[in-house]
This record gives C-alpha cells, sequence and structure tokens, in this order.
C-alpha cells in the first residue's frame, strides 16, 4: 500500500460519530504525529506501510485528496487504499473488496470520481446493531459511538485492521482477502 485514507467528516462535533469509525481507528493506530498538509487539505502521518491520509473535507468530498496525489505523483489505484464505515455489516465485522460499487457510501463515490477508476482496494468496517434473531438495526451514522462500542472498536476492529494492513503489504490482496473474509 502507499496511500491509506480513513473517511470521515473532520470537527470535535463529528469525532465519536459512527461516520468516523476510520479515524477512530486510525487515531488509536496513532495517537500522535499527525500533521496538516495544506495543499492535500488533510491530516497526515507516514507510517511502514504507506502514507495514511485523513481528509479534512467533509465526507461527500473526500476525494479531493485524490486530485492532489494524482497531480503531485503518478498514482495508480491499487495504491490506494480505504477505510470506512459500512452500515450493511453488523458492528465489528470487518470486509475486504476490491474493484466495486460505492454501495450507496458517499465518501467512497467520491474517491472513486476522483480516481476515476473503481479499482482501490477497501476495508469496510460494520457499524450496524446486530440483534439476536438475526436482523440488523442501520443507526444513524450522524450519531455517536456508545462508549462500550468505542471500546470493542478500540480492543477488537483496530488491531484486526492493523493486521489487514500489514497482510495487504506482505501478502497482497488475494491472500488477505482469504484469510480475513473468510471470519
Amino acid at each position: 500500500m502507499k496511500y491509506i485514507i480513513g473517511l470521515g467528516n473532520p470537527g470535535e462535533k463529528y469525532a465519536l460519530n459512527i461516520h468516523n469509525v476510520a479515524w477512530i481507528i486510525l487515531d488509536s493506530l496513532f495517537p500522535e504525529g499527525w500533521t496538516f498538509h495544506k495543499y492535500m487539505n488533510a491530516e497526515v502521518k507516514t507510517g511502514h506501510d504507506g502514507l495514511y491520509i485523513k481528509p479534512q473535507t467533509f465526507m461527500n468530498k473526500s476525494g479531493e485528496v485524490i486530485s492532489f496525489l494524482k497531480k503531485e505523483e503518478k498514482l495508480n489505484p491499487e495504491q490506494v487504499l480505504v477505510i470506512y464505515d459500512d452500515v450493511d455489516l453488523p458492528l465489528g465485522q470487518i470486509r475486504i473488496s476490491y474493484d466495486r460499487g460505492d454501495g450507496g457510501h458517499n465518501g467512497v463515490k467520491s474517491i472513486t470520481e476522483h480516481l476515476g477508476s473503481k479499482k482501490s482496494i477497501r476495508i469496510r468496517i460494520g457499524v450496524s446493531r446486530l440483534l439476536e434473531d438475526g436482523r440488523m438495526i442501520k443507526p444513524n451514522v450522524l450519531s455517536n459511538f456508545a462508549s462500550k462500542e468505542r471500546q470493542f472498536i478500540a480492543d477488537t476492529v483496530t488491531p484486526q485492521v492493523e493486521r489487514i494492513i500489514k497482510s495487504l503489504t506482505s501478502d497482497g490482496l488475494e491472500k488477505t482477502m482469504n484469510i480475513h473474509n473468510t471470519k
């Protein structure tokens, strides 16, 4: 991976929103050292696996960061990993996908439009409540996670995402999908 983009909305008001699960995860992985890149309009942090990016536009304009990257570098869509919330998955379930549609997610739609391709890798983080009878309750993504849910994300989801990113870097997409999409 070269560019790991976590989707979210900027501002303290949105910090604990369900829509910001990717930022919550990235902030758990890297609690310090984020810097603001004014030309990219994003918070950035260099990590072992690439450049971690939190666009500071609102969700539906997340792809603007791609415009900067395309202008400055020869950007291959397959170098882009996007992490985001997915209301069609229960809380904590993670799915890796590639070369798929946006699933109605405006941040992903913006990224895809600016890339000019669907061929980015994605880590979809489930955020819906799963009831005992198997039904799922989809949340208002602009509502906040409960403290218990935030703890679950920190303790369980974040380490899984970290393992997936490392696996993508060392093992490649196909092997990583085979390992992590079966759980």
